[in-house]
């Protein structure tokens, strides 16, 4: 058995043919399990090679393969025993890529992808064998059609422009779960060869289609990495195939990782029990390899915590599939820095002080891994367990690298400061997500606001709310009041957000409503959002008399409110939902509903008023307008700017 990491390049540049045995099962990798996390680690690699204009090696898995003798002809031939999913799924990668050039009239970059999928027709004997790969028998017909489809004889994407390579018209989407990978993939590498999927603002996208192409080419020739392991004549395929399909545990990176800072250890003559027992042991309980779910995907809280901690440490962005092979170019970074003389090293951090040493980087990891299990169990009614909470709703965890630095300098000798500081980050977001203001840019943002705070040296709330309150954009600014009352006066918030989002901006302001005699209980998980005027306001609330003769008024007005009864004034929380029949009721009706239905501070403003002329005598625009100036001072409390 021979077994070698080879990039794709390596792999399919030869004449050379890859067959899937008929007793294989079809092409069956979809786009929620497979598609889409293989291309967030490619673009990963594409979005790095065009910003930096290297990349690291992407391991993709392992083939197992095993030589024919002369069955196909003259050419080389393999079986594929296992990864047959893995190897199909590159070739359809690699003809997207292939009729995208074409697409763009780049030549040199077609045939540079074409020889990756194809085996030219002078050196075969049969026609299967033209093809790099030969799936099984069900596969052959949608996989040939979609070798045709961009072949430069027929050449049908040449005439298209890039816009028109947008539409799909000219594939068949007939139900095969190859047509539909290609489609995928052909879709996800034109908009990021158009830059419609990048993370950046506008204004700083630069987008040239043909130095994009070039990155293509070096990442899917280059990048992606897969270890070939070809059997001998002595070894048992069908063994091997078993024991690498159903027996074993996958390993985590941090294993990887945990293998080797402790071969360096061993290598270095320390004594690797003693300093397993300080710094290490700690990672091996089911705490840490407890899958939780960030994002679109559930993973290791370990993973997670080597995610944010290289993040930190490497002040660049890391993503998941990435962790092992950044950790270790982290540490031969690190030790390189130390063996150059003073004058030629770069500026040190001025906040904390990078490892070096195979101990100092365990220490570092079971220092940081602390804080993050603080942040996966905060203490009941703390600040952090606030925020935390509040994060839940904004829906990010860009935010964590820079939360392990404050809570490593700050905590617990400095627990004030670092109140405030969870005060100045969760205002600018939840100011942001209340202005509707995207949130793409945020891991960007992060890094360069611990950048930032790196070089001025100087880790308080202060200094956090300078740095984000200088940044100007859409992508990156902190809402003024003046924004923020808008939005909370006249946003359609209530289309705009996710329900959970706007619980959550109702239920932190209840909490700030609070007075003395208020008991400060937690609210329950329940809650329901209502509309104080409802969605159908038509039959009990009717449009006032002096816009009924005016058919364009009374228009107007309709849309108005419309619009109106889902900004945040015409939103509260109640403990239950109401009957439809009281719901849609008039405001007479509705009112001692709310009362008798929510004890929550939020609705006090409802109830009645038994001396003195009472404001809430109606409900209408007004009301709504003036309830949402309340909410606003509320919320400016809450999320100071």
């Amino acid at each position: 058995m021979d077994a070698k990491a080879r990039d794709l390049n390596q792999i399919f540049d030869g004449t050379i043919s890859f067959q899937i045995p008929l007793f294989q099962r079809p092409y069956v990798w979809n786009k929620e399990k497979n598609w889409e996390p293989l291309w967030d680690d490619i673009q990963g690699l594409l979005d790095y090679e065009v910003q930096f204009g290297r990349h690291r090696k992407h391991f993709l898995g392992a083939v197992v393969l095993e030589q024919l003798k002369n069955v196909a002809g003259s050419i080389e031939t393999h079986q594929v025993i296992d990864g047959q999913q893995r190897f199909t799924t590159l070739q359809l990668i690699m003809l997207a890529a292939r009729d995208l050039a074409n697409g763009l009239e780049n030549e040199k970059y077609f045939d540079r992808f074409n020889d990756l999928v194809t085996n030219k027709a002078s050196k075969v004997d049969y026609d299967h064998e033209k093809y790099k790969v030969w799936p099984t028998n069900r596969d052959r017909e949608a996989f040939k059609a979609l070798h045709e489809s961009g072949a430069e004889e027929k050449a049908p994407l040449a005439d298209l422009t890039l816009e028109q390579l947008f539409s799909d018209e000219h594939i068949e989407p007939n139900g095969n779960k190859m047509t539909e990978g290609y489609l995928y993939f052909r879709k996800q590498l034109r908009d990021w060869l158009a830059g419609e999927i990048d993370e950046m603002d506008e204004s700083e996208k630069e987008v040239n289609p043909e130095e994009r192409l070039d990155a293509l080419w070096k990442i899917i020739s280059g990048g992606l990495q897969v270890v070939v392991i070809n059997l001998d004549d002595d070894d048992e395929s069908q063994v091997i195939f078993e024991t690498l399909n159903a027996r074993g545990t996958q390993l985590l990176p941090a294993d990887l990782v945990k293998n080797y800072l402790f071969r360096k250890a061993q290598a270095e003559s320390q004594n690797i029990e003693e300093l397993y027992k300080r710094h290490w042991s700690a990672f091996d309980n089911d705490f840490w390899r407890t899958e939780v779910t960030q994002g679109r995907a559930k993973r290791p809280r370990i993973d997670l915590f080597l995610q944010h901690y290289l993040t930190l440490m490497m002040r660049e962005e890391v993503r998941p599939a990435h962790l092992f092979e950044s950790f270790k170019e982290y540490v031969e970074n690190q030790q390189a820095l130390a063996d150059l003389p003073a004058e030629k090293l770069p500026t040190k951090s001025n906040l904390s002080v990078m490892p070096v040493t195979t101990e100092e980087q365990l220490k570092a990891l079971a220092r940081y891994s602390q804080a993050f299990q603080t942040f996966a169990e905060p203490p009941a009614g703390s600040r952090l367990a606030t925020f935390l909470k509040r994060l839940g709703a904004v829906d990010t965890a860009t935010v964590y690298p820079l939360l392990l630095l404050a809570c490593d300098q700050l905590l617990p000798a400095k627990q004030w400061e670092f109140d405030q500081f969870l005060t100045v980050l969760e205002s600018f977001l939840m100011r942001r997500m209340v202005c509707g203001l995207t949130s793409k840019n945020y891991n960007r943002l992060f890094l360069d606001v611990i950048k930032t705070l790196d070089r001025e040296g100087v880790l308080t709330a202060n200094a956090l709310k300078s740095i984000l309150q200088s940044s100007e954009g859409d992508s990156v600014r902190f809402p003024s009041d003046e924004e923020f009352k808008h939005s909370i006066l006249n946003r359609a918030i209530y289309q705009a957000l996710a329900q959970y989002k706007i619980r959550a901006i109702l239920e932190a302001i209840d909490q700030t409503q609070a007075d003395r005699k208020s008991e400060n209980l937690e609210l329950p998980n329940d809650l329901t959002i209502e509309h104080v005027m409802p969605v159908n306001w038509e039959l009990n609330w009717p449009i006032p008399e002096e816009y009924l003769s005016d058919a364009e008024a009374k228009l107007k007005f309709a849309q108005q409110r419309n619009q109106l009864i889902h900004a945040l004034g015409n939103l509260t929380l109640i403990t239950g939902s109401l009957n439809p029949s009281l719901s849609n009721g008039s405001w007479q009706k509705k009112r001692p509903e709310l009362a008798k239905y929510s004890k929550l501070n939020l609705n006090r403003y409802f109830y009645p008023v038994h001396e003195g002329e009472d404001p809430l005598a109606e409900w209408n625009e007004n009301t709504i307008a003036n309830r949402g100036e309340l909410l606003f001072d509320s919320a400016r409390k809450v999320w100071p700017f």
